[in-house]
């Protein structure tokens, strides 16, 4: 059930309507006489304050992935993938407190996508948003990080099974894989963090989508979401991403010979640098 209240924001009267945790919050501002239309309110002095306030980050010595991205369609998404990105990789503080403010000036954009973006995240359950504040990344136990790979290893390994076993092959999604493979590998050579996380995330999703179950492939795609893996950036760091992203080589291989225990034994290696190189 929604819950509203009423507050004077610069004399004008507002009404918050806060959904339940998988919606966003909406803003609406009085015309008179009952009439409502959406708005935004202006930022508070207190989180106008933090603008031109230096973001306090994991220390490293790679190229950060919070930083300007190029003005195109949907800076949102853009955004959206950058800052994901970054809580993945671990450049973000987890309950450190950042302000739409902070990520704009970062980002090279207005806030208004990055507090959709922030906002999109947030329903995920990537971030906590303390009203008129600012956003916080979730801490991420190591219990968290084990119990996310054992459900993962519990769909993804016999999925992948399953792929390998289609008749006839899905050949389409194989292909597509291996575009993807090509792409991600080159992001691995370049040290592009943000790239390569986007590309491994899709050449997965794309197999497993080969199967026709999109409950399936959207639960995977959100437990991967959800993963702190900071040593990725470390393998980025030394150079030895591109050896990691040979896993998908592997892979694409055995699932384009039909070979389940090939591709399965690959998949249980692959899941299984969560713990050793990437936690």
């Amino acid at each position: 059930m929604s819950i509203y209240t009423r507050r004077s924001i610069d004399d004008d009267s507002v009404l918050w309507c806060t959904l339940p945790p998988s919606f966003f919050v909406i803003l609406l501002r009085s015309l008179g006489d009952g009439e409502w239309i959406q708005g935004v309110v202006p930022m508070p002095e207190e989180s106008r304050a933090d603008a031109g306030r230096p973001m306090e980050r994991a220390e490293h010595d790679a190229t950060p992935l919070i930083e300007p991205i190029p003005k195109a369609v949907s800076l949102a998404t853009q955004a959206y993938e950058h800052i994901k990105a970054a809580i993945i990789a671990g450049d973000l503080i987890p309950g450190q407190l950042y302000s739409v403010s902070q990520f704009a000036a970062l980002l090279g954009v207005s806030r208004t996508p990055v507090r959709e973006a922030l906002l999109a995240l947030a329903a995920e359950g990537l971030l906590t948003m303390d009203r008129n504040r600012g956003f916080r990344v979730l801490p991420m136990s190591a219990h968290d990080v084990e119990e996310i790979t054992q459900l993962r290893q519990m769909l993804e390994i016999p999925a992948i099974a399953q792929v390998a076993r289609l008749q006839p092959p899905p050949r389409e999604a194989l292909r597509r894989a291996r575009e993807i493979y090509a792409d991600l590998q080159k992001a691995a050579d370049e040290g592009n963090l943000l790239e390569f996380l986007a590309l491994d995330r899709q050449f997965h999703l794309t197999l497993i989508d080969a199967l026709g179950n999109k409950r399936l492939t959207r639960l995977v795609g959100e437990l991967r979401d959800h993963m702190h893996l900071p040593g990725l950036r470390r393998l980025a760091i030394s150079g030895q991403l591109h050896e990691s992203g040979r896993d998908h080589l592997v892979l694409l291989e055995a699932l384009e010979a039909g070979d389940a225990d090939a591709a399965v034994a690959c998949m249980e290696r692959h899941l299984g640098r969560i713990r050793t190189d990437w936690a």
